[in-house]
C-alpha cells in the first residue's frame, strides 16, 4: 500500500512540474513615448478568429495610483488571430510610465510599456527596446511551487505511513 502511494505521489510530482510548452507571440505597441493627446498604435498576434480583444491602458508608475485604468478600447482579431488598434491617449494624462494590456477572448494577455511625456520631448521607438516576443507558458503557477507542494504532499504520506506502522507495531 505505502509502495503505490509512493509511487502515486511521485507521478503527481513529475506531472505538477513538468514545464508546459511556452508559445511566443509577437506584440508590439509604438511609439513608446507619447504625448498627451497623441496616437498609439498596438499590434499582436495569438488570439482566436474573430475573438474580442480588449486593450487597457493603466497606470504603471505611481503618477496617482499604481493599476488605475486610464483608457479601454475593443477590438477584433482578424481570421489569423492577429489584431491592430490605434487609439489617443486623453488628453491631460501625467506624465510617467503606462502598461497597454491586450487580452483575448480566449485567455491570452500580451502587455508593454510606454511613457507619456510633456510636449518637448520627441517620440521615439518603444520604450523597452522595440515591442518583442512575449512567451505564453499556458500557467500562472511556479514550476518549482508545484515541485515544493508535491514533495510536501509526499512528505506528509511518508509521515503518516510510519506513523501507522508504529502505531501497529505498539499493539
Amino acid at each position: 500500500m505505502f509502495r503505490k502511494m509512493l509511487i502515486g505521489a511521485a507521478m503527481l510530482v513529475a506531472v505538477a512540474a513538468a514545464p508546459v510548452a511556452a508559445q511566443t507571440y509577437d506584440f508590439n505597441v509604438s511609439p513608446g513615448n507619447v504625448e498627451a493627446g497623441g496616437a498609439v498604435t498596438v499590434s499582436g498576434e495569438g488570439c482566436d478568429a474573430g475573438a474580442e480583444v480588449v486593450i487597457t491602458l493603466t497606470e504603471a508608475a505611481p503618477q496617482k495610483a499604481v493599476g488605475d485604468v486610464i483608457l479601454t478600447t475593443t477590438v477584433t482579431a482578424n481570421a489569423t488571430g492577429e489584431f491592430t488598434a490605434t487609439f489617443n491617449i486623453p488628453a491631460g494624462t501625467a506624465t510617467g510610465t503606462y502598461q497597454v494590456t491586450a487580452t483575448c477572448g480566449d485567455g491570452v494577455v500580451l502587455s508593454d510599456f510606454i511613457d507619456v511625456v510633456d510636449g518637448t520631448v520627441a517620440t521615439t521607438a518603444p520604450a523597452n527596446g522595440g515591442g518583442g516576443n512575449i512567451v505564453r507558458t499556458g500557467s500562472d503557477l511556479n514550476g518549482l511551487g508545484l515541485a515544493g507542494a508535491g514533495l510536501i504532499t509526499v512528505g506528509g504520506i511518508i509521515l503518516l505511513t510510519t506513523r501507522s506502522r508504529r502505531h501497529h507495531a505498539k499493539a
